[in-house]
């Protein structure tokens, strides 16, 4: 009698819960999906929502109110650390456009939150992890990205001469978001900026230098733990994103391009890595190579990698050569940093950045604007080369079938823009 009433019980549980576990095992089966896919949708709506109402009280221009005192916050944090005042207004104002200068605001529909809007989990990655929700934890935060997975960020900044150019920086290396793009609201982010360049008196200059030892500040107010640069992702979404490595970042240009060294577009510039802050020693190299490709190679290598390393070769085995002499392997993908041979014909350049869809932006010399092409010797030139066009098989003059070689992957080697 007992097995029988048991048995009652157990097939009256499963009829009321068959229909249960029919609808909870896809919902699960999602949920699973979007947290180890955390780019499959993209999302571009930028209105934020604050989990503390009462903490946005004041404006810009009001130094005594709560958004005041973290303007004054933020702007002595980013003043003791080198940056100019056009950067920090335009930093703050980008802020005030993304949340109000709400260290609360949240984004759900976007899962982004904080000052700057960070990717805290789902959609847009988790840049963002157990940061505090106080603008002392944020700005921390922003400065150990500015010195690691963000550097195109400050080395943009560094490069900019006013309020237009610092605000494009910040938003095509920090906030990942394309030159062109509306979210911007230049015209908008530009008033605000030069309203408060003026209430709190930002007419200075900056102090950054190329080196990534610029990006830090004497404050260590707040504990993040965000220890791990590989979590530190873009909360740009692109659905062209090619995964590549290092990529983040879009800009207007889309065909291979060239560009003089002093004629380099505003949408390219954060990319370049204050290249015209290097000094290029070319001894060396010899002086039959001081107006080709490969003694450009072998000169920038050893500006942006210690210790020196010294290789020889034509433009297409410069790759080969690198891999050889610091002990790494010659592979097809390519990163910030790593020399690039092609045999379409002989040549050979360094990648200065991946972009997200995998395009990237190089310096190199003797191809269109530069070197013996261009009656120039101990120059260089940058040049956008889309995926299409290193890809395997490509048939574009001097940039297809790229190898790549990345000294870094020898622990020996370190980049230093």
């Amino acid at each position: 009698m007992k097995n029988k009433v048991k048995q009652a019980v157990v097939m009256k549980i499963a009829l009321y819960c068959a229909p249960l576990l029919v609808i909870l095992i896809p919902v699960l089966l999602i949920i699973a999906l979007t947290m180890n896919n955390p780019s499959v949708t993209c999302q571009t709506d930028t209105t934020t929502t604050s989990s503390d109402s009462g903490s946005s009280n004041g404006s810009l221009t009001d130094k005594n109110s709560d958004i005041g005192k973290r303007v004054s916050y933020i702007i002595d944090r980013f003043k003791k650390a080198g940056y100019s005042g056009d950067n920090i207004s335009a930093i703050i104002a980008i802020g005030w456009r993304e949340s109000n200068l709400n260290p609360k605001a949240v984004n759900p529909a976007g899962s982004v939150k904080g000052i700057w809007q960070w990717g805290a989990g789902g959609i847009n990655g988790n840049r963002y992890q157990n940061t505090a929700d106080t603008v002392e934890a944020q700005v921390d935060l922003a400065f150990k990205e500015l010195a690691s997975s963000h550097t195109v960020a400050r080395l943009g900044l560094a490069n900019a001469k006013d309020i237009d150019s610092s605000a494009l920086a910040w938003d095509t290396g920090f906030e990942g978001v394309g030159a062109s793009d509306p979210q911007r609201k230049v015209s908008e982010v530009k008033a605000w900026a030069e309203s408060i360049k003026k209430t709190y008196d930002l007419n200075f200059e900056g102090s950054l230098s190329g080196g990534n030892n610029a990006v830090s500040d004497s404050n260590t107010s707040a504990s993040n733990s965000a220890d791990s640069d590989s979590n530190n992702q873009s909360a740009y979404c692109n659905t062209n994103d090619s995964g590549s490595a290092d990529g983040t970042g879009k800009i207007k240009e889309s065909g291979l391009s060239f560009w003089d060294k002093n004629s380099i577009p505003d949408d390219i510039k954060p990319y370049v890595h204050n290249i015209t802050s290097k000094k290029l020693d070319w001894s060396l190299t010899t002086p039959d190579a001081y107006n080709q490709c490969a003694g450009f190679s072998q000169v920038y290598m050893n500006a942006i990698w210690s210790p020196n390393f010294t290789f020889r070769g034509n433009g297409n085995v410069t790759a080969e050569a690198v891999a050889k002499v610091t002990g790494v392997k010659v592979t097809t993908t390519p990163k910030a940093g790593a020399v690039f041979s092609s045999d379409r014909p002989n040549h050979t350049g360094v990648v200065l950045h991946v972009l997200a869809n995998g395009d990237l932006i190089i310096a190199n010399q003797n191809a269109v604007k530069s070197g013996q092409n261009a009656g120039t010797s101990k120059d260089y030139e940058i040049t956008l080369a889309p995926k299409k066009s290193y890809a395997k098989d490509s048939q574009a003059v001097g940039y297809g079938d790229m190898t790549f070689a990345y000294p870094g992957d020898n622990s020996k080697y370190k980049l230093h823009w």
